[in-house]
């Protein structure tokens, strides 16, 4: 396996810049915005606990979880974990059955059964920018039917990374409707769920808490991914699943960080806080993504308007024939061209398990002075509109 195509965007970019070449940096989806000053000093102040932990976390923090998420009497049991990445990793390797990934789906999710060797228990159902990459619930329903009789856990990311996507809460309504039909597990990805723009977005808990894992981190709304914490809460209808991952836990790593584990504990309690940090970032991003999808419109790129966090997903099939005739086959050749044309660096859509030419844009390359200063980041885009139409 490669080195993970996010991370190897830095790599890219560094070396530009080392190069004194040009480099407009829409690649790793890291949230540039700083985390409080009071989450920092906590983390000062519990610098010197430094005894090992359980995999279900320091008592404080495990009981904060438990409480954020104990609508319908959910929230039984706490996994915590350096990272969201891990703790899919753990859930993956643990869950005995098929394993549904709904494409375009995050790279690590598919990199992981790759790792795994598990790709005859991987089943991926594909949407198309045609339904603004929303799941078709008849496959949906067609795809669990053919294996009606195997367990069955669905990775279920919303908001979505790559697209931006968010079901609306009816459409979350419907997909577990269908789920529950078939008693398919539900690892539920919410680590951008406190970063969605419009209205409150229900956790597919609320609809069938028995059936849904919920796994978040401090990486994206609090913009602390170098922190590595994470965690799943699990119903107690999934003990066994529970269990059975606490103990490949306990094998992997011995514990999380213990001071970021109290320092993210003071930070959850702190409720005011907290929800004014994700409010802040939900605004400057829902400029962001206002500003870019205005210039993008004035070519034939297409894309949906992103309603959480700051990726937007590109499809350049308008540009097919132009690009076939610059040697572009594919999403690793398009990525290539605009880093050695104009110095954008981005990811590959392949990368996110769907074939075509698609990029994923992080649209993170910003200061906040007096303003959000979105300079770079516009010249970027226009030099990729001057580049699909001078070729």
């Amino acid at each position: 396996m490669n080195i993970s195509a996010t991370l190897n965007c830095q790599t890219i970019i560094k070396k530009r810049i080392n190069d004194n070449k040009p480099v407009y940096n829409f690649g790793l989806g890291a949230n540039p915005i700083k985390q409080p000053e009071f989450y920092i000093n906590k983390l000062k102040q519990y610098a010197d606990r430094k005894e090992y932990t359980s995999s279900e976390g320091i008592p404080e923090l495990n009981s904060i979880l438990l409480d954020r998420y104990s609508k319908n009497n959910y929230a039984n049991k706490v996994l915590v974990g350096n990272g969201l990445k891990e703790l899919i990793f753990i859930i993956q390797s643990a869950f005995d059955g098929k394993i549904f990934h709904i494409t375009p789906s995050w790279i690590s999710y598919k990199e992981q059964i790759l790792l795994l060797n598990k790709q005859e228990k991987l089943i991926e159902i594909k949407t198309t920018i045609d339904n603004n990459y929303r799941i078709d619930l008849d496959e949906l329903d067609n795809r669990l039917k053919d294996h009606k009789n195997d367990n069955k856990l669905i990775i279920f990311n919303n908001p979505n990374n790559p697209t931006g996507l968010i079901y609306t809460n009816d459409e979350v309504n419907n997909i577990s409707k269908v789920l529950k039909k078939y008693n398919c597990v539900v690892l539920a990805d919410e680590i951008y769920m406190n970063l969605c723009y419009n209205e409150p977005v229900k956790s597919i808990s609320e609809y069938i808490p028995e059936l849904t894992i919920i796994g978040s981190s401090v990486s994206k709304d609090l913009g602390c991914g170098g922190y590595r914490l994470g965690w799943l809460i699990f119903p107690e209808e999934q003990n066994i699943l529970f269990n059975k991952c606490n103990s490949y836990c306990s094998s992997i790593y011995s514990c999380a960080s213990v001071p970021i584990q109290y320092a993210t504990y003071e930070m959850l309690k702190n409720t005011e806080l907290f929800n004014n940090h994700c409010n802040t970032s939900i605004n400057i991003y829902k400029y962001i993504s206002e500003e870019i999808c205005a210039i993008l419109l004035q070519s034939k790129i297409k894309f949906i308007p992103p309603n959480s966090s700051w990726y937007i997903f590109l499809d350049f099939s308008n540009y097919k024939q132009k690009l076939l005739n610059k040697g572009v086959n594919n999403s690793y050749d398009l990525s290539k061209l605009l880093i050695n044309e104009i110095g954008i660096v981005c990811v590959p859509g392949d990368n996110f398990n769907i074939d075509g030419l698609y990029l994923r844009f992080s649209l993170i390359d910003f200061e906040i002075l007096e303003n959000i200063n979105l300079t770079k980041m516009k010249e970027g885009i226009y030099k990729l509109l001057e580049l699909l139409e001078s070729i």
